[in-house]
């Protein structure tokens, strides 16, 4: 069980919220995979973080197995979450970041129909460990 973290990556805004129309979301993949070449195809676990002037504040931790970041992490189920968190707060920069499981060769693994049992603990412990931070922490399965 291999797992690498990226980011934060800036998530694009509209009104306050995410931005979720085509062309962002397109531009916002497209700068993912500029920085890591191959991420946005990965699978693995990400975290929604709300950066302010005083730290960071995790928000929302999912995972994705069957599906690739790029089609699960941005979604209006997760956006949905991570929009009541900002919608309330000036001058936050809303972020996100990712756990990319790795082949034993080094390669971001893909996303298949098989379970993967160690992204579902690594959710479960990321969780834990956010909900340290925040005690109104989200996840896929709230």
């Amino acid at each position: 069980m291999k797992f690498s973290v990226f980011g934060p990556f800036d998530l694009p805004r509209k009104n306050g919220l995410i931005d979720t129309d085509a062309k962002s979301k397109r531009t916002f993949w497209e700068d993912v995979d500029k920085s890591i070449d191959g991420l946005s195809g990965a699978c693995g676990c990400y975290i929604y973080i709300v950066k302010a002037r005083r730290g960071a504040l995790p928000w929302y931790v999912g995972l994705t197995v069957n599906r690739s970041f790029k089609s699960e992490a941005i979604g209006l189920h997760q956006t949905n979450h991570y929009n009541q968190a900002i919608a309330r707060k000036n001058g936050v920069k809303p972020q996100l970041y990712f756990l990319a499981k790795e082949t034993p060769t080094g390669r971001f693994a893909k996303p298949s129909k098989k379970t993967h049992h160690d992204i579902e603990f690594l959710e479960t412990f990321m969780f834990g460990i956010a909900l340290n931070r925040n005690s109104e922490l989200r996840s896929a399965k709230s």
